[in-house]
């Protein structure tokens, strides 16, 4: 049976010839891995049509193991993102961490939404691309239920002041910012527990209070708190998806 519906592409490889194998984050959220036969051909109608950061009107075959894509339209073209080397950058970002966090078993048409309104800000030339991917991986997280807590306790849901000048009690392990006495327990129990400059969790959660409209007007960040902003976001989704991701880009 055929199913249609829109589409965003994650990665694809040369199969065959002539062939493409890709893997597509559906509008509901799924990752499936399909064939689209004669890709590579010129008069085949799939040519030209399987690109990156485009939404695409898809039709497949779904099968056990590999379906097959039958008609592939475009339904929004989005050139600009490869003509500037950072939204590039930020928008394979994208593209990387959606495919390592989307499973065919899961629906969650978040993750979708998420990643097709990152790449239309990232069109906007009055956007910070680093700000934005920053923006949307704290959005992909809280989409897939692994969201930090950055102001209050991720144990109890208390207050978490400061438990030295400037730097608050963390744990990726246990979900975030943690209280001092959280923090003694998960220490206790075996957690790894840390500290992170309070700045860098308030500039995190100011991303995530801020709707997109707003996130256009904020002020640029310090370089040093960029840097520090883009490690902590880095680090905490290496961890909790349990693989380097290699086309984040570090700030030196």
């Amino acid at each position: 049976m055929n199913v249609s519906g829109e589409a965003l592409l994650l990665r694809r490889f040369p199969f065959g010839e002539s062939s493409l194998v890709v893997h597509v984050l559906t509008a509901d959220g799924r990752r499936l891995h399909l064939v689209a036969r004669g890709a590579y051909r010129p008069k085949s109608r799939l040519f030209g049509a399987l690109d990156f950061f485009d939404t695409l009107e898809l039709t497949w075959t779904e099968r056990k193991g590999l379906g097959e894509v039958r008609k592939a339209d475009l339904a929004r073209r989005r050139r600009g993102l490869t003509r500037d080397l950072a939204r590039y950058r930020a928008a394979s970002a994208g593209l990387e961490l959606v495919h390592q966090a989307a499973h065919e078993e899961n629906r969650e048409p978040r993750v979708f939404a998420a990643l097709e309104g990152f790449f239309d800000h990232l069109e906007d030339a009055g956007r910070d691309p680093l700000l934005e991917r920053l923006a949307f991986d704290l959005e992909l997280l809280d989409a897939v239920g692994l969201a930090p807590a950055l102001e209050t306790c991720a144990s109890c849901a208390g207050a978490a002041p400061p438990v030295e000048p400037g730097k608050a009690a963390f744990s990726a392990a246990a979900g975030g910012r943690l209280c001092a006495a959280c923090a003694s327990r998960e220490r206790a129990g075996g957690s790894r527990v840390g500290t992170l400059p309070v700045d860098v969790l308030a500039g995190a959660a100011l991303l995530v209070r801020t709707t997109a409209a707003k996130r256009r007007e904020l002020p640029p960040p310090p370089a040093a708190l960029l840097r520090a902003l883009v490690d902590f976001v880095d680090r905490f989704l290496e961890y909790h998806l349990e693989t380097r991701l290699f086309a984040r880009t570090r700030i030196v």
